[in-house]
């Protein structure tokens, strides 16, 4: 796994795959390989801009290279069967697998200007003033949102107050991993997680069924394996942001004239 330069990088977004191969044990286990470059797109959205925004980034990326280090592994997926002798899969005939995800990941995290920077199928993390959202946690208490993300299929957008950024590096990788399928966790035998989001974490680990939610999100299609390489589908990312952002339950505060 490579750590990718903040600078001079272009603006593709999304998931791009290439070298995408499968191996079949001929037991029910796939191991999927290929070489993916994944691009969060970060906009600043703050009144008077975000000053330490770039060490965010930074640390923000390193992490998201951590974290999908070493792949994933997922049991219990219904799919098609794969024949390895055609390297393809028969649409006549479904299977349950295991899978093995040996994904070699470049993870880019830029800082985009304007809404002409994104396109349908990009992540975007936006970065506003603050957050007005609460949420009532399992124990019944209130608390104040750091982060938020739409839509419980991934995608995302999501949208981080840059005040909360600060005070915990964490934030922008925990919104982005929702943006790749992962729920909050509010078990307090789980402090040590990074999608423990009660404020009172302890670590910042992931789970092996974490990460291979995350693999499985990532290549959610395995007939896209057959192809040399792919992008992920559009996202519609740009009237997502905007109607996440004008919903008034949400409590946002940034500068609407950077938003255009």
């Amino acid at each position: 796994m490579r750590f990718a330069i903040l600078q001079n990088q272009p603006l593709t977004g999304g998931i791009i795959a290439k070298n995408l191969r499968i191996s079949d044990n001929g037991n029910g286990e796939l191991s999927l390989y290929g070489d993916f470059t994944i691009t969060l797109k970060v906009l600043d959205l703050t009144t008077n801009g975000a000053p330490n925004l770039n060490s965010l980034m930074t640390f923000t990326q390193q992490v998201i290279t951590n974290k999908l280090r070493g792949g994933g592994y997922r049991s219990g997926v219904n799919f098609l069967k794969y024949n390895s002798i055609k390297k393809a899969f028969d649409t006549s005939k479904t299977w349950t697998y295991s899978i093995r995800y040996n994904f070699n990941f470049t993870v880019n995290v830029q800082q985009i200007n304007m809404l002409s920077q994104l396109k349908g199928n990009d992540f975007v993390l936006a970065v506003v003033d603050s957050i007005g959202y609460q949420f009532t946690d399992q124990y019944g208490r209130r608390n104040n949102s750091a982060g938020l993300t739409q839509g419980s299929d991934g995608g995302g957008p999501a949208v981080v107050g840059y005040s909360n950024w600060l005070k915990d590096k964490y934030t922008g990788v925990h919104e982005f991993f929702h943006t790749l399928n992962l729920d909050d966790i509010e078990d307090a035998g789980k402090k040590n997680r990074l999608m423990y989001h009660l404020g009172d974490n302890i670590g910042h680990s992931l789970s092996n069924t974490e990460k291979g939610t995350i693999m499985n999100f990532i290549m959610r299609n395995l007939k896209d394996m057959e192809k040399s390489s792919y992008n992920n589908a559009s996202l519609n990312t740009v009237n997502k942001l905007r109607l996440f952002l004008r919903d008034t339950t949400n409590g946002f505060k940034y500068n609407k004239n950077k938003f255009r």
